[in-house]
């Protein structure tokens, strides 16, 4: 198991000469202890692999020296990429052994301990009172690309497969549905301390010089100003680096016999401008994805390339001890060429569809914050301002009989949405060593969208259907937390949020018809003001064990409908706020004995006038309040170490969705399930290690199994996917500076449907499927400087 200390990203300590007092205990323990007194972020190989003898270390110092002391004598030593960043590594070639720890109350090869800062504070993850994943720097270098790349690895995180830069973020089996409309993303998604989605897709940021994926599932109000209803996921930068030059390249190339070939390249640059005050990070990348899908009609095969190119700049000035400012500027463009969903029965990877369906997502975001120390808490102000513009075409042919054409003609439907979201967010963290701890913050966004959708004849580029829609949404937040120890074994916590929202809209709409054109101007307006809460009892019998009761409360605001064409039955035009209420119960076992962890979690929500983007029966846009939403589940995360060399891990998620109380427009009888959430879903990894000659030798293999679900509501409840599994290997062999990499995807070459979706427009007409990826064999290489 990869090891990580994270910490709350505030201004540190690790650079300054501080008192510290750390007792002679198992290096795992002892790094713990050094971050917690220093601020100091400390990651890397397993603090056990570096069998260090146990030493006390008292005395004013900085983390560096502290740290240096402590692995003195070990297999380890350490590379600082920024001022307040450790990076453990084994030392190549590697020492002789040297006798085991003589302090023996944690076993040297145990699982570590993780401390997350997902929930703002400082916490050991094995000790928190919510379900926290961590998604380590070292996962998402082996395992590679971007978010769904790697998501199949936590329990309960699922992300849908349209396409890059079009999938829906699902967590813990709250699925409002697969389609991306008017809904606000039951998801948070956060690049560091900015949320960069509100009601579009994943933008699929390619996750290069990561410093980890944190995951933080239910509600999180009270914790975060975007108010997310089932979780959040914050993708986690590396700051610049202070203190040298340094940087990395990457290249690699994808092979598969029924694939076109892939390519990824990127690289990093650190500048410290003024040593340990002020410096820059730069990342820039490129991949391209080689399409796999065949067109009959054309003949035409790897119809389904994509390219994807970006950048992100990052600045920090360490102002003194107790501030800092940074800044950082993020681009990425996607360029699909076609979609990669299959129809009819042509075979795994073919279709027939004359009419060409690219996509492009293009994204730009800036952000700024300030943090501090003052005598009240940890200070932060975070500003952040994104633009994302998506363009999809679809073959609209089958709609030509609505409009009194041939069959045979052949139509095009184009989407374009352009959103601008500005946010601001303002904490006050109290310090964690207090019996009562407290959070206060305020939040503000305002989000712009533009959505452009027209129907056109493709021969003639005659348009029928058009539509200029316009959102202004603004919101403005108030959010808190309480946490007293009520007890040495006892917590409780309390958090409130109180959110008040404003929806603007204006839309125009040109339709023509067989009787001639016709114009229509819609404009309304919404405001909300919701209150909402979360309650949770933390019991810690000991420090091996954590129980927790947990209460949370989530809520989103209404909207308008306008998308339809003239004459078809009329739409709601509006749909209401929906809520939802989860209720868990949680334990966090550790047997060092057996060097074993396990994370269990039962949990129940229970979702009124839920939400839904779904489809008219022309195949337009509509969103309704389905039903009432109602899951139950048991979440487990197990991490096993048999041998120092081997590392096993387990996920798992076992829950039963149900839609009770449907809308009789759109569900006749109560569904079975809600979309997309199989029953049962799994995953197995093992990683194995050891020291080769001037360099270190790891291999592993991962297996997942997507069970079997339901694309979406209603008449379209029949139509299954998933009921599948996929294996991967991976080896690389790594020195001080060099890594050569092999990763095989796909190795069973499942051809399974992973979403049975593609097209609105012919869904019901013929059965749509998305096939995985071919198996295809990566090599790679890094070189770090």
């Amino acid at each position: 198991m990869s090891f990580a200390t994270l910490m709350l990203a505030a201004p540190a300590l690790a650079a300054q000469t501080v008192p510290i007092d750390i007792p002679a205990e198992p290096l795992a323990q002892a790094v713990v202890d050094l971050a917690r007194q220093t601020g100091s972020n400390i990651g890397g190989v397993d603090p056990a692999r570096c069998a260090a003898p146990s030493r006390a270390i008292r005395g004013a110092m900085t983390a560096r020296a502290a740290l240096d002391r402590l692995l003195r004598g070990s297999h380890c030593r350490f590379d600082q990429p920024d001022a307040d960043t450790f990076v453990l590594k084994l030392r190549l070639p590697p020492l002789l052994r040297l006798p085991a720890p003589h302090h023996e109350e944690i076993p040297a090869d145990a699982p570590t301990e993780v401390m997350v800062t997902a929930n703002r504070r400082l916490q050991n993850a094995a000790t928190a009172a919510s379900a926290i994943s961590v998604i380590n720097a070292d996962t998402l270098a082996r395992r590679g690309g971007d978010l769904s790349d790697v998501a199949a690895q936590e329990a309960g995180l699922t992300l849908t497969n349209l396409g890059a830069g079009r999938n829906k973020i699902l967590l813990r089996g709250l699925s409002d549905g697969v389609f991306t409309g008017r809904t606000q993303s039951s998801v948070g998604l956060y690049l560091d301390e900015a949320p960069i989605t509100y009601n579009a897709p994943d933008p699929d940021l390619l996750l290069v010089d990561m410093a980890r994926i944190e995951v933080l599932k239910g509600p999180q109000g009270a914790l975060y100003g975007e108010g997310s209803i089932s979780g959040v996921v914050r993708l986690v930068t590396r700051a610049p680096d202070l203190s040298r030059f340094g940087g990395s390249l990457n290249a690699g190339v994808g092979l598969s016999d029924q694939a076109a070939a892939s390519s990824r390249w990127d690289g990093v640059l650190n500048l410290p401008v003024i040593k340990d005050r002020l410096g820059l990070r730069v990342v820039a990348y490129s991949d391209e994805a080689g399409g796999y899908i065949r067109d009959v009609s054309s003949g035409q095969t790897h119809i389904n390339n994509v390219q994807r190119f970006g950048s992100r700049v990052s600045a920090l000035w360490r102002v003194n001890a107790d501030w800092s400012v940074s800044a950082s500027q993020a681009t990425q463009h996607i360029n699909a060429k076609d979609s990669q969903y299959v129809s009819g029965n042509l075979g795994a990877y073919a279709r027939d569809l004359i009419v060409r369906e690219p996509h492009d997502n293009d994204f730009n975001q800036a952000s700024f914050d300030v943090q501090g120390r003052t005598g009240l808490g940890t200070l932060k102000l975070s500003l952040n301002h994104l633009h994302h513009h998506l363009d999809s075409r679809y073959d609209a042919s089958p709609l030509s009989g609505q409009y009194g054409l041939p069959a045979t003609t052949e139509l095009i439907y184009d989407q374009g949405q352009a959103v601008e979201l500005t946010t601001r967010e303002l904490t006050l963290v109290s310090p964690s060593d207090q019996r009562l701890r407290w959070l206060a913050g305020v939040f503000s966004a305002q989000s712009t969208e533009r959505l452009t959708p027209r129907l056109t004849e493709l021969t003639t580029r005659r348009p029928l259907y058009s539509e200029q829609r316009h959102d202004r949404i603004t919101t403005l937040a108030a959010f808190g937390e309480l946490s007293y120890d009520l007890t040495p074994h006892w917590t409780a916590v309390m958090g409130l949020r109180q959110t008040d929202t404003r929806h603007d809209l204006d839309s125009h709409i040109e339709t023509e018809t067989i009787g001639g054109d016709h114009d229509e101007q819609i404009s309304d307006r919404a405001s909300t003001v919701r209150l909402s809460h979360q309650v949770t009892l933390r019991y810690r019998p000991n420090d091996t064990a954590t129980y927790y009761l947990q209460s949370g409360e989530g809520y989103r605001g209404g909207g308008f409908n306008t998308t339809h064409l003239y004459g078809t039955p009329a739409v709601p035009v509006r749909y209401a706020g929906d809520e939802l209420n989860s209720y868990e119960a949680g334990a966090k076992l550790r047997f060092p004995a057996a060097n074993l962890q396990l994370d269990l979690a039962v949990f129940k929500a229970y979702w009124r006038d839920l939400q839904s983007d779904q489809l008219q029966a022309d195949g337009l846009p509509v969103t309704v309040n389905i039903g009432n939403g109602v899951n139950t589940g048991l979440e487990v995360e197990a991490t096993w170490r048999p041998v120092p060399a081997l590392t096993l891990k387990a996920a798992g998620l076992i829950n039963e969705p149900r839609l009770t109380r449907p809308n009789p427009d759109f569900v006749t009888s109560e569904d079975s399930g809600l979309p997309y959430i199989a029953r049962q879903s799994f995953n197995l990894s093992a990683d194995w290690q050891r020291p080769q000659g001037q360099a270190a030798w790891r291999a592993g293999a991962d297996l997942i199994w997507r069970g079997r679900s339901h694309l979406n509501f209603g008449p379209l409840q029949n139509i299954e996917m998933g009921g599948y599994a996929e294996l991967g290997f991976y080896t690389s062999l790594e020195s001080d500076t060099m890594r050569v990499n092999l990763r095989l995807e796909n190795a069973l070459g499942a051809d399974g449907n992973s979403f049975a979706y593609g097209n609105p427009f012919s869904l019901g007409l013929t059965p749509q499927q998305t096939p995985p990826r071919p198996g295809t064999l990566w090599i790679s290489l890094s070189r770090d400087f």
